[in-house]
């Protein structure tokens, strides 16, 4: 318990520092969106305070693996993080470790930029544990009286956690955290909430690596087999990072482009603007390789 109430508190200083680090776009009106040579801080609290409204998503698949959506078949919600935290661009083989991923040779790449016109239709929200619980009851509307009779089902039951989370306003920082954070932490009990742990991952790709702080953790991929101290959590909260509906690429305005493995591929750079240019307009077009995007004299 301790230890839980420790890294509640680096937390706390974490997010009342001001993590200048974190950077992201700006509202559904993509003329707000801060230009990329705002200091950081600027941009980070744009993007943590309103929505950036131009998202980015890269994930890698099975060859000949079907992308018509944000996310898999199934899935109710789809990680993403903000456009404007990676301009100019990483190489590929930096980037995914700021989203708790890691780079895959051997299997195609899906690059997504998304800008839906119509924010209501996605429901982004920063990936925050109270951003979650409100986000399950939007997803999993309950019946009247629904968790009254002890559900079943686990849906239901994850719809009825969340709607029992309290988060009343506090004086201090650190015990407003660590309400919070025991809350979601009885997610993680697997004498009796496995079953709802696995429905956050099969439906919102949340799995022990989500910090719930707004911010993915990089390096995180691998914590079950590599875990990580809460020092190394705080320090490698870097990307800014949103849930959103997991809706056809057509109805979150995605660009898409997949790549198939190639030499070199993770040392060329992974450039939203590329993204953009190349990619299929709802649909995810295959392309040789990954470039910069064309400029166009004037």
């Amino acid at each position: 318990m301790r230890s839980a109430f420790f890294l509640v508190c680096c937390y706390a200083v974490l997010l009342v520092t001001g993590c200048a680090t974190h950077h992201r776009a700006v509202a559904a009106n993509p003329a707000q969106v801060p230009a990329p040579t705002s200091a950081p801080v600027v941009i980070s609290n744009s993007v943590r305070e309103s929505l950036p409204g131009d998202y980015l998503r890269v994930s890698f698949l099975a060859p000949g693996t079907p992308v018509t959506n944000l996310s898999r078949p199934g899935a109710l919600r789809a990680f993403t993080t903000a456009t404007a935290l990676y301009s100019p661009p990483l190489k590929l083989a930096e980037m995914p470790y700021y989203s708790g991923l890691v780079n895959n040779d051997e299997k195609m790449l899906v690059a997504m930029r998304c800008q839906p016109p119509h924010p209501e239709a996605v429901d982004a929200v920063l990936a925050t544990w109270p951003n979650v619980f409100l986000a399950v009851q939007r997803d999993v509307p309950l019946a009247p009286g629904a968790c009254d009779a002890k559900p079943t089902d686990p849906a239901t039951q994850m719809a009825c956690f969340a709607k029992a989370f309290s988060d009343p306003p506090a004086t201090k920082v650190p015990s407003s955290l660590a309400q919070t954070f025991n809350y979601a932490a009885k997610l993680y009990d697997d004498n009796n909430n496995k079953k709802l742990a696995d429905w956050l991952q099969s439906n919102y790709g949340i799995y022990p690596a989500f910090s719930g702080i707004g911010y993915s953790v990089k390096d995180s991929y691998s914590i079950d087999k590599q875990p990580m101290t809460s020092q190394e959590i705080l320090v490698q909260s870097v990307s800014s990072e949103y849930i959103l509906k997991n809706v056809p690429l057509a109805e979150a305005s995605c660009r898409c482009i997949s790549v198939a493995p190639y030499t070199g591929r993770s040392n060329d750079p992974l450039d939203p603007d590329f993204i953009s240019q190349a990619g299929g307009d709802g649909t995810c077009k295959t392309v040789d390789r990954l470039a910069r995007p064309t400029r166009h004299k004037q």
